[in-house]
């Protein structure tokens, strides 16, 4: 799996359902989302733990568990699919791990292994206009602002990258 000097990206496991649930029952976590978009609920954090699963079985890629090199559980990242050959970033990261630069560490390991691995031509990421620490990520990553689109009916900005071939 990806690595970085300080994380390690992991494959999802059925029994981390209990990690995913803790990371999105967060309600900081859940600023980062639009309104009643997600029903983080254990219920829906099970259909969402399917669907890494299943994208990692299908596509080789997901938005991996994200540890620490100690093996400690810091939140999620990675790639899924978004419309014909794009991939979209997503990261979220536990609270108490915030400000250690820890999701930029991650969002320039995706970019390095997008890059290398090409299995897309286009790399989106979209944030709330608000989130003003998830927007810097996506421009350090070299990504630029196209538009603001309207997802799960709030207004995000809209990024986008082309891997060179």
């Amino acid at each position: 799996m990806l690595t970085t000097e300080r994380l390690r990206f992991e494959t999802w496991r059925s029994e981390d359902i209990d990690l995913l649930f803790e990371l999105h029952a967060d309600p900081r976590i859940q600023t980062g989302y639009a309104p009643g978009s997600h029903k983080w609920t254990m219920e829906g954090v099970g259909r969402r733990l399917a669907g890494y699963l299943n994208e990692q079985t299908s596509f080789g890629f997901t938005k991996w568990k994200l540890c620490l090199t100690d093996g400690t559980f810091i939140g999620r990242a990675g790639w899924s699919p978004w419309e014909k050959a794009t991939l979209e970033i997503g990261y979220a990261i536990k609270p108490q791990f915030w400000n250690h630069g820890y999701a930029s560490e991650a969002a320039i390991a995706l970019l390095s292994w997008a890059q290398t691995q090409r299995p897309h031509d286009l790399l989106v990421g979209f944030a709330l206009p608000s989130n003003i620490a998830s927007l810097k990520i996506l421009e350090k990553m070299g990504m630029v602002l196209l538009d603001y689109r309207e997802i799960a009916g709030a207004k995000f900005a809209y990024y986008k990258l082309e891997v060179p071939g």
